[in-house]
């Protein structure tokens, strides 16, 4: 192989026999080696985000100089694989890898010279080495399932090693390092591999498999040092996407770690006061013509302790509350960030437009953030920050490191629970953070377990909030040790009078879907604003369709990306300023991101969290003297939710037909009818995976993957022209049903992503529907 090549790459380049050196396997590995040590600091003296790092993963300050050398050896070695045949033939384009590099990285450890140089330098733990080295890219499936197999395709399975150079490289790599030995010499690989046979490569790999099973048996046994790997991998994983990242556009890699990471420019109780909260107080004043007042109830959450629920009704303040906690615990304590987490892009989007936009140091963090901010202040001028809400794509998750007020999807940053690598990149944001995470009512049960996790086994302060929460899960927060506000709302007059009062009257309408479509007539001829909220998109589809005129709009997640936005913008416009009868008919959508106040709700049965959500659209200003008319009728099917989901909702219908009622009355009813059994504990894979780590980012919420993402025919070469213009096509993108399966195809110039399907099941205004709409209209 020396012969072959002069240098061992780790990344691609133009001129393979020229390379930069960031490129090669010592440039790279001296890259990952500065990112862990800028970021962490030295044996002797942690970084504050070290220190916030190791209060996050309950470690003690005390054993600092130990994840130190266990992170220093593992960016060392990490890639120490890419040095076989396969590996740099594939980087150069002239074949392809045999074995995947970090496996191979793995295997090599075990040569016994590595061996004895790991082990004789002080405070080293081969194993936890040997676990991060091998994970580093999340594909080491538990139980060594995978482990330095070939991979699919592969024709042929020998591959070299130019000991000689890898030695080299290791030795010089070390010179820089120089809180460890000096390495051996020379190193006792063999030159050819074939795990085929029986040789000493396949020893190598065979020993490594078995250390790796007996150190999960540890691991099980022993909390802390299980800790530690995982501080020391996560270490490990953020350094080499420092290295990798920033070095290949060109950024000086300590100076930009230095920047974003600068003590100098903690968030304070003032800054929060300042950016966020004295613009919105402003703005609530514009649209009230009235002086802010503080509510009792939002004075006292800002004393809540560093752990706390907050259970509070739909229209009651609940942000303002969580905001005012936030100043109060940065006065207490300066941090460097406050993430506000949100259960879907929408509701991040109208948390980013009503609080974190107005500071400079505000983003937008979902999967659509990007296409999200593109018009969504009508004035630029209006917010400070505007301008520099944009990252720098080519980045990945290091474009979000320097910015400070985050909202964003609890996706992004809890993620890592699952082993999403996007949200493990964002650590070093998550773990010197104030954090607040909205709507955990709306959390389905893998998510919820994912949430208590978290809870329980990482230290950052957190507030929980939502409108409704079932007894028992109060219960499973307040046993972690949150603190459950208000314990009396009695206690606080101005949250007491908006509960009690009489703010719904209610009606079943049983199974009578013409009784609705009767209301809702009578309703329109009174002038009315009504939300007629059904449980599936064809059915909302077919509602709106059948009063099609004027005052209908339809919204559902079934639009093209540009128009959700729009129809989002009109449902929310027309509720607040239109003048005249008015009738949307939505999904579940409205549950948590249309801020609106409709006179009549019409709603199709559904779990009991979710109708209290959406009676929360309805009266929710206490402005109708008539009350909010409800209306709740049972559906044909009760899809998409399964049976358990609807335990008890026909008791509680029954319970409140005819009545009238308050939110406080809702409370009551929800803890007596609302499902309080006791749920399981998900599998995560941070926690679980012990020595292994295989990302299961799919698995943090219990998400059928009941569509696929696609563009209309029609809007193919707008594709391909905001392709070549490196700009954003998610707004071209339609969640089309995957069956019937006929409906979406692939176009041989796009590839796998995104699907391509036909313009005629598309109307603007009813969204994307499974039959042609020139049949259904």
């Amino acid at each position: 192989m020396s012969k072959e090549f002069k240098h061992f790459l780790a990344k691609s380049c133009q001129d393979p026999d020229q390379p930069p050196f960031a490129a090669t396997l010592a440039g790279h590995t001296l890259a990952v080696l500065d990112s862990f040590r800028t970021i962490f600091g030295e044996v002797d003296s942690p970084s504050r985000l070290a220190v916030q790092w190791f209060n996050f993963f309950g470690l003690p300050l005390s054993i600092y100089p130990v994840f130190f050398k266990q992170s220093l050896f593992s960016c060392l070695l990490h890639d120490i694989g890419k040095a076989n045949s396969g590996f740099q033939e594939m980087i150069r384009r002239r074949g392809n890898q045999l074995v995947r590099h970090e496996h191979l990285s793995a295997v090599f450890l075990q040569c016994p010279e590595i061996q004895d140089w790991i082990g004789i330098a002080e405070d080293t733990d081969a194993d936890i080495i040997l676990s991060s080295v091998l994970c580093h890219h999340l594909k080491a499936e538990p139980q060594n399932q995978n482990f330095a197999e070939y991979i699919p395709g592969v024709d042929q399975p020998r591959f070299s090693l130019d000991v000689a150079l890898l030695s080299k490289t290791i030795q010089e790599l070390a010179q820089s390092v120089y809180e460890i030995p000096t390495p051996p010499a020379s190193f006792s690989w063999p030159g050819r591999w074939n795990f085929d046979r029986d040789n000493k490569g396949t020893g190598y790999k065979d020993l490594a498999a078995a250390k790796l099973k007996k150190f999960y048996r540890t691991l099980r046994r022993s909390k802390d040092r299980h800790r530690l790997l995982m501080a020391v991998r996560a270490a490990l994983i953020i350094s080499d996407s420092a290295g990798s990242g920033l070095a290949r556009e060109g950024k000086n890699i300590s100076s930009w770690l230095h920047g974003t990471f600068n003590d100098n420019e903690l968030l304070t109780g003032t800054s929060i006061k300042i950016k966020i909260l004295a613009p919105r107080q402003k703005e609530i004043e514009k649209v009230t013509g009235a002086p802010f007042v503080w509510q009792d109830f939002q004075i006292a959450a800002g004393d809540l302790p560093d752990r706390a629920v907050l259970i509070s009704g739909c229209g009651s303040g609940k942000t303002l509350a969580a905001w005012r906690w936030i100043e109060r615990r940065l006065k207490k304590t300066s941090y460097a960030r406050v993430i506000f987490l949100y259960p879907t892009k929408a509701t991040a989007s109208e948390g980013f437009k009503d609080y974190v936009s107005w500071a400079p140091e505000g983003i937008l963090l979902h999967s659509s953030s990007q296409f999200d901010l593109q018009g969504m202040f009508e004035n630029q001028d209006d917010r400070p920050g505007c301008g520099d809400f944009l990252v720098e794509a080519r980045l990945f998750a290091l474009a979000y490191w320097n910015r400070q007020i985050f909202s964003a999807t609890v996706h992004q940053f809890l993620g890592f629970l699952q082993y999403s690598y996007r949200s493990v990149c964002l650590l070093p944001l998550l773990v010197d953070s104030v954090v607040v995470i909205d709507e955990v009512h709306s959390f389905d049960k893998p998510l919820f377990s994912a949430l208590k996790q978290f809870l329980a086994n990482f230290s950052v302060p957190t507030l929980c909030m939502t409108a409704t929460l079932p007894r028992q899960r109060q219960k499973e927060l307040a046993e972690l040790g949150l603190a459950v506000f208000p314990q009396d709302p009695a206690a606080f007059i101005d949250l007491h009078r908006k509960t009690s009062a009489s703010r719904y009257k209610v009606r079943s309408l049983g199974d009578y879907m013409d009784q609705a479509e009767g209301s809702v007539s009578d309703a329109l001829d009174q002038g009315k604003k009504i939300l007629w909220v059904v449980n599936t998109v064809d059915r909302c589809q077919e509602i709106a369709a059948r009063f099609n005129h004027a005052n209908t709009l339809c919204y559902h997640s079934r639009f093209k990306l540009e128009d959700r936005k729009k129809r989002h913008q009109e449902v929310i416009r027309s509720f607040q300023e239109q003048s005249g009868p008015l009738l949307a008919v939505t999904t579940q959508v409205c549950e948590m991101s249309l801020d609106l106040d409709a006179d009549v709700l019409v709603s199709e049965a559904a779990p009991i969290t979710s109708m209290i959500q959406r009676m929360g659209r309805c009266n929710r200003h206490l402005r109708n003297p008539d009350l909010g008319a409800v209306y709740f009728y049972f559906p044909d099917k009760i899809l998409p939710y399964e049976k358990e989901d609807m335990t008890a909702v026909a008791s509680f219908i029954s319970a409140i037909d005819g009545e009238v009622v308050s939110q406080r009355d809702l409370e009551e009813l929800l803890e007596k009818y609302g499902d309080n059994a006791i749920e399981t504990q998900r599998y995560t894979a941070f926690l679980g995976d012990c020595a292994w780590a295989q990302s299961r980012a799919k698995e943090l919420a219990d998400i059928k993957e009941t569509s696929v993402l696609a563009v209309l025919q029609s809007d193919v070469s707008r594709y391909f022209e905001l392709r070549r213009n490196k700009e954003s096509f998610d707004g071209l993108l339609i969640p089309v049903p995957k069956y019937p399966p006929e409906l979406t195809w692939q176009n041989e110039k796009i590839g796998r992503f995104p699907q391509v399907t036909s313009e005629i099941h598309y109307h603007q205004k009813y969204g994307f529907a499974k039959h042609p709409w020139e049949i259904i209209i």
